[in-house]
């Protein structure tokens, strides 16, 4: 049978270990614990609040964990009731004084007077102080939405330099564990990146200071913009060429490609309003509205032009350029039977018996093919050769489109 010893805590205990330890005349907490203390830094993600791209905005909120060892906070716990743990205030123990040097609020010493700090019988410290870290992320909008971002939070040593303090990292450096699934956003990766941050004095003096980036790795979740933003995109642009279709005569079709163009021109600016105006990439989804943009208004000049053929008087010459393209285009959009052929292929019949026999010796002559062609026909040859050209361009464009997107996002180098 097994006997199980049970160490009754005693809060006098606690209160003599921390009156012998922390709170003695001989400790100061100015004073660093060594030469050049080491600092165990790790974060722990709770949740994304959001990723602002228009202002590059990462807000997440978590808390930091500090590890460092105090030689002069060691006792035996043999001697004090087994106690190995106290806690003291923050303003009883020295601490590094850190910053997150990217911060866009807040941006001081990490410092919370609430908040206690463990303390081993080692000497081992332990703080974790929680926070909503709102950092500076610059982004790649290159493959919006498909794309994939790439955000830090820098943690960096305000008064110490290196040789005072090293920074390092915990076993852990970046926990998810209790992450919070976001309805964006989500991480697929991280990592750690120790660096100094160097400063030259006035007096040419160089000092550098310990400096670690925890970066974390966010990939965009597409369904709400597959459903929102590229399907009316693409479905928008469709319609350009439905323009080539609408009767010449029914009156509604300038109107038409007008309210498609107005269209998107408004697709356009709602995406340019949620991307940052920022020159350093360019948005493939913003190259191809314009793209569009400009297709629909070669629409409109086109669609005009076959008005005013349409509605023109008279008929044109036979042997006009504008006849011939009309010809080259019914024949493309397997309309040639809309073009009445006039004349004869053959010689007329002789008239004496010299005619006769002079034909007999050589081989008939054939005339050539005449073709009469009114102004409204050819602005419906052309209505559906505009047609066909503006549909094959626009699956063309489309299919580029979601192929540079959708490949380009996954094969993203960050």
């Amino acid at each position: 049978m097994h006997q199980t010893v049970n160490c009754v805590y005693s809060a006098a205990k606690e209160t003599e270990i921390r009156s012998e330890t922390v709170l003695d005349a001989s400790y100061d907490m100015i004073s660093r614990p060594d030469a050049q203390t080491q600092v165990k830094v790790g974060i722990s993600i709770l949740a994304i609040d959001e990723l602002d791209l228009k202002s590059q905005k990462l807000s997440t909120a978590g808390w930091l964990t500090f590890e460092w060892d105090d030689s002069r906070l060691t006792w035996d716990p043999a001697a004090k009731d087994d106690i190995d743990v106290i806690f003291s205030k923050p303003g009883n123990i020295w601490k590094p004084e850190l910053l997150i040097d990217n911060s866009l609020e807040n941006l001081a010493i990490i410092a919370d007077s609430d908040l206690y700090l463990r303390v081993e019988s080692t000497g081992t410290v332990e703080w974790e102080p929680p926070t909503l870290f709102v950092t500076h992320c610059q982004v790649d909008i290159t493959y919006y939405p498909y794309d994939r971002q790439k955000c830090s939070i820098n943690i960096a040593s305000w008064g110490y330099t290196v040789e005072e303090v090293a920074l390092t990292t915990l076993n852990t450096p970046v926990n998810l564990v209790d992450f919070q699934t976001h309805g964006e956003w989500e991480i697929y990766k991280s990592e750690v990146a120790i660096t100094n941050l160097t400063e030259t004095t006035d007096a040419g003096v160089v000092r550098k200071f310990p400096q670690i980036a925890f970066w974390i790795y966010l990939s965009r979740r597409t369904d709400f913009y597959n459903l929102n933003v590229v399907m009316p995109i693409i479905l928008t642009s469709l319609l350009v060429a439905l323009t080539f279709i609408v009767p010449v005569d029914c009156g509604e079709k300038l109107s038409y490609i007008l309210t498609v163009f107005l269209a998107i021109a408004v697709l356009l600016t709602l995406v340019a309003d949620s991307l940052p105006p920022t020159s350093i990439t360019t948005s493939v989804l913003g190259l191809y509205l314009g793209f569009v943009t400009v297709f629909a208004a070669v629409g409109i000049l086109i669609g005009v032009l076959i008005l005013i053929l349409y509605h023109k008087e008279g008929e044109p010459s036979t042997g006009s350029p504008l006849v011939k393209v009309s010809r080259i285009c019914a024949m493309c959009a397997c309309s040639s039977h809309l073009v009445r052929s006039t004349g004869s292929k053959v010689k007329p019949a002789p008239e004496t018996t010299d005619d006769v026999k002079s034909m007999s010796t050589q081989q008939v002559e054939e005339y050539p093919e005449y073709y009469d062609m009114t102004w409204k026909t050819m602005s419906v040859i052309l209505d559906r050769f505009c047609f066909i050209v503006f549909s094959i361009v626009t699956v063309i464009m489309n299919l580029s489109f979601i192929i540079a997107l959708v490949v380009g996002g996954k094969a993203q180098s960050l």
